[in-house]
Order: C-alpha cells, then structure tokens, then sequence
C-alpha cells in the first residue's frame, strides 16, 4: 500500500475532508443521500470509507448524478453531482495531493488555488495596462472539462504522484460515468464539472500552457480556464495566440473562435464577469442583468415575508456580488443601485409602487436600522482600505 494512499485513508485526514463537504454543502448524489444523511451516521460512514479506500478491492467511485444549470447565454451547463461519500474522498484526495502540484504551478495561474481568487485575477489585468500593455489576446475553449485526454491527464498526475494506487483511483473518477435519464453514460474523455477534484485536475492539465507561454515571455492571466495574454505591441499578442492555438491543439483542445482573438485593449473584452475597457472596469451586462434579475426575485412586493425578514434575505446577495464588483469603476453604478434596492423595498413598505415621495415616509436611514447592506458603503469601504 501507497504512502499517499495510507495519507489519503488517514482517520483526522477524512475527518478534514468531511468539515470541508459539510461547509460547502451540495445536493445528494445517484444514491440520495444528502449532508445531514451522512452526518447522522458520521462515525461509521467515515470508517467505511477509510477501509475501502485500503481494501484489496479498491475503492471504486459511482456514477454522477447529471443536473443541468442555465448559462447566462441561454444555455445549459452540465454539471455532474457525486455522492456526499464520494465528495468526501475526492476532497480527502485533494488535500493530499494539492500541495504537491502547488509547488510547481505557476504565479499567472489564479483558478481554485489555495490563497488565490477571481479579483486578484482582474486586479492583474487592470495592472499590465496601467504599466503600458495595450493589446490583449483573449481565449475560450470549447467544452473545455468535457474534452481533457485521460491518458495525458494521468501521466501529467504521474509526474508527482508517485504511488500507483492514487493513480488508479483518479482513473476511476474520470471513468465512472454520469447517470442521466438515459442511462449511464461513460466518458471517453472529461471531468465531470461539480466534482471536487476536478478543478485541480484541471489546472494541472493546463500547466503545461502555463509554462509555455511563461517561457516565450508572454504575459499570462488564467483562472482555470479563462485566460487572457496582455500584450504592449500587436505582433506580440499575435504571436502569443498563434503559440496557444497551437498548444491548446496538440493537447486536444479547441479554441471557440467567436470568443478569441487579438484586439486592442481599449476596444473592450470580458474577463471574469467584468467588462474590461482600457484601464475601465465594470460589470458585464449580463452580470449586472443577472444581479438585478436576482434583486427583483427577492424584493416583490407581493411576497408572503416581512420587510426584516426581506432584507435578511437580500443582504448575502448584495454582500458577495457588491464586495467582488467593488474592484471595478463602480461608485456612481452603485449609488443608483442602492437607490433603485431602497425604492423596492419602499414598495413592499407601502404595498404599493413607491415613489420619490416615500423617501419621507421610509428615509435611508429606517433602512440602514433594518440592518440593509449599502453597495455604495462596500466600494468606499473597499478603496479607503486599498493602497493608492
């Protein structure tokens, strides 16, 4: 038996891995079972798994449960639920074999990593054009976790990890299969997105992106899988989108034409929901369109729930929307926002459609004492905090 593997099996490092699935909650997998399911019998469900995961017979992970999410263009994303057992052993996986890759990825890799995050992300980008960069390479890759080659992905695997077992058990996750109404489906190729070892699986695919464009001298910015180049001169961003065509390719991925290509960053581009113009960030349309589709849900005047109780339930929303858009350019946006919230919540005051004179009956200040969260406040708070 494997050290990581005997690693990975350890009682404290499942009973790790477990308070990470509980925190994140999710739905139940193919055999129904949901969180507090598992937590009831917490003891012997750990123990189980620690014994199948070093039994002769392997542990041999189940299908996904296939459910689909809308995309903010209309589409569906498939996603692939595993079992709660299973979350609990890809995230005891995880927390072994992580560190291992995070010794060798890349400072322009920003995607599910330890310590690392969407705004730094962005926060790199609004930087290389304030030094001077002014083209941008853009990219996006068709069906990008539904089309990663398992025997590449599990040699890149072996690269660190040194214990065939492991290898073993993350072929097993890519070749479990996804349970649709159909029937089982087994994957030729993929990781199915919901999984929790997928994301690092992803990134280590992409290293080798990583390190090749690094090496030409590129200046890379990537959060799985969406990734931008910044360039100061057009040849080189045409130069830097003729390399990654041509790495994405031999690695059997595809560029989405529609999507990519070189232009000048003054024209604007997307990149991690926010619209990008020169040095100019704001939220993409279709972030700002989702936000207040999600506002008006949560603020109908008719709904069976007191004005408390409302805000109680808006306030996550405007909280982790306002302080992750609060990088941006966004005091003025956020100031009529807030304005257009308050005026809502006004109605369900009144009962009625408010209007400017309900300002007097229900000032800002009633709100404020209501506990309501200030977008305006978030991005304020956000720069007096932040270094000039």
């Amino acid at each position: 038996m494997g050290q990581l593997l005997e690693a990975i099996a350890d009682p404290a490092n499942l009973g790790r891995a477990w308070a990470s699935v509980r925190a994140n909650k999710g739905a139940a997998g193919i055999d129904g079972q949901s969180i507090a399911g598992f937590e009831a019998d917490l003891g012997h469900q750990l123990e189980s798994l620690r014994r199948r995961l070093l039994s002769a017979e392997r542990y041999v992970p189940p299908p996904v449960r296939r459910v689909e999410i809308p995309k903010p263009d209309g589409r569906m994303r498939p996603l692939g639920i595993p079992t709660v057992a299973d979350r609990v052993v890809q995230q005891a996986t995880r927390q072994v074999i992580e560190p291992l890759f995070e010794a060798k990825f890349l400072p322009c890799s920003f995607g599910y990593r330890p310590g690392r995050s969407a705004t730094q992300a962005v926060h790199w980008v609004r930087e290389a054009i304030r030094r001077g960069d002014r083209w941008v390479a853009e990219f996006d890759i068709v069906g990008f976790f539904d089309h990663l080659r398992h025997p590449r992905l599990l040699r890149e695997v072996a690269k660190e990890v040194d214990d065939p077992e492991v290898i073993g058990l993350i072929r097993r996750w890519l070749t479990a299969g996804v349970l649709t109404d159909g029937g089982l489906i087994a994957p030729q190729a993929g990781t199915p997105q919901g999984g929790v070892i997928s994301p690092l699986l992803a990134n280590i695919y992409l290293h080798r992106l990583d390190v090749e464009v690094r090496a030409a001298g590129f200046r890379l910015i990537r959060y799985a899988d969406d990734f931008v180049i910044l360039n100061e001169r057009r040849v080189e961003a045409q130069a830097a989108d003729a390399l990654v065509r041509h790495v994405l390719a031999d690695m059997g991925l595809q560029v989405a034409e529609a999507k990519s290509g070189v232009k000048r960053a003054s024209e604007g581009f997307e990149f991690l929901g926010f619209s990008v113009v020169g040095r100019y960030l704001r939220p993409r349309p279709r972030a700002l369109s989702a936000f207040k589709d999600r506002v008006r849900v949560l603020t109908c005047r008719q709904a069976p729930v007191s004005l408390h109780q409302m805000i109680e339930d808006l306030n996550p929303v405007l909280r982790g929307w306002g302080t992750y858009f609060a990088l941006g350019d966004v005091v003025s946006l956020f100031e009529d926002l807030d304005s257009w919230i308050r005026m809502r919540l006004r109605s369900k005051a009144r009962g009625s459609k408010a209007h400017p004179a309900s300002n007097a009956i229900m000032p800002n200040r009633v709100l404020r004492a209501y506990g309501l969260v200030s977008l305006e406040d978030i991005v304020r708070s956000r720069r007096r905090l932040s270094p000039p």
